[in-house]
């Protein structure tokens, strides 16, 4: 049974990114969440009026839960792979659930999306990126780690890895993503 009506909009929220994640944006309707939390379709759309609605709820949690670990980074005196290892944390623990990220779970259904859910994904693009490209160049300038690209490109590298070594995984096995796992950080120490 699912929880009272001040939780419902939280399980649907959890159970739309479980579904999403798991099978697709496309891949799923509201009559799914329903009969999964065991509620009318109309509680659904009482939250969410439809899943572009949902999806962008889903999108902004991603945001916020970055802007988080950005102001806890900015005032962590940990060292950069500590930093680093922070932004791979995420994919480490969705391998385990043989769930992928997101951002990786949508980006096949992303020509179909309507447009205000599109700018909101290159938002939350742009953010990991641009953290993620920001500790590698502190890193970099401290001499802690050492690469041969662009901070933008090496950011690319590793994000695309990781995204692409969880939803590898659910194929070959989380032993191919944990090669890759330690593969990308090997290759940044000095």
């Amino acid at each position: 049974m699912c929880a009272r009506n001040t939780d419902t909009k939280e399980e649907i929220l959890r159970i739309g990114k479980h579904f999403i994640q798991y099978y697709g944006y496309n891949a799923f309707s509201y009559a799914d969440i329903a009969r999964e939390l065991n509620i009318k379709n109309a509680a659904v759309h009482y939250h969410f009026r439809g899943k572009e609605d949902l999806l962008i709820a889903l999108v902004d949690k991603n945001i916020e839960n970055y802007q988080s670990l950005s102001k806890q980074l900015n005032h962590s005196k940990m060292s950069t792979l500590s930093k680093l290892g922070k932004f791979i944390e995420p994919y480490s623990i969705l391998c385990e659930a043989e769930s992928i990220c997101i951002i990786g779970s949508i980006a096949s259904d992303y020509k179909t999306l309507p447009e205000s859910v599109k700018a909101k994904i290159s938002l939350l693009v742009e953010m990991v990126l641009g953290m993620v490209e920001q500790t590698l160049s502190e890193g970099k300038k401290k001499g802690e780690l050492q690469f041969f690209e662009s901070a933008r490109t090496q950011a690319l590298l590793i994000m695309t890895n990781l995204a692409a070594g969880v939803q590898l995984a659910r194929i070959s096995g989380k032993k191919d993503y944990e090669n890759i796992r330690k593969a990308v950080i090997r290759r940044l120490k000095k």
